[in-house]
């Protein structure tokens, strides 16, 4: 047909009163953006950029499946493990303080949204797709090096060997 999904293929929106806003555009519900789409009033350059815009914003899930492919996939507790981390698997926030704006969304400092993801309070959507946005503003780095790998760069002594300290 003329038209698109501004979800993406075999999307749709699931959340059509969430108001999207892009710079120099007017406000838009997400029921509008997706009608516009099907109605072939976008342009092939909107429906391929949309969907990395309004996939969080407007909630776009799969329209061929409308239940969860887990079955233990409720809204309550997500079903693996606790949580993830917001600047991707391995890395962490280090500038809590800085605020991550998205429209539609509440700005919300990076150390929050780090909490959150930990917490299990994010969706595997929001998992996957924050890292992209957030690195260089929550400025996220490996975590799995807490300590610098030069060994004389530490703040005590260097060990040599097993290291006795009563010696």
């Amino acid at each position: 047909g003329a038209g698109c999904s501004v979800c993406g293929v075999g999307k749709g929106v699931t959340n059509p009163d969430a108001i999207f806003s892009f710079p120099g555009q007017p406000s838009t519900p997400c029921g509008d953006l997706q009608d516009d789409g099907e109605n072939g009033a976008l342009s092939t350059d909107q429906c391929n950029f949309l969907p990395n815009l309004i996939t969080l914003l407007c909630d776009c899930q799969p329209i061929d499946a409308p239940s969860p492919p887990s079955p233990s996939a409720n809204n309550v507790e997500p079903t693996t493990g606790a949580g993830c981390s917001v600047c991707g698997v391995g890395k962490g926030v280090t500038n809590p303080d800085a605020i991550f704006s998205f429209p539609g969304q509440p700005s919300t400092p990076c150390g929050d949204l780090q909490d959150d993801g930990e917490n299990g309070a994010l969706s595997t959507d929001q998992c996957n797709f924050l890292p992209n946005l957030i690195t260089l503003l929550c400025d996220c780095q490996p975590i799995d090096a807490p300590s610098p790998p030069s060994p004389s760069a530490n703040n005590v002594e260097p060990t040599t060997g097993a290291g006795c300290s009563v010696c």
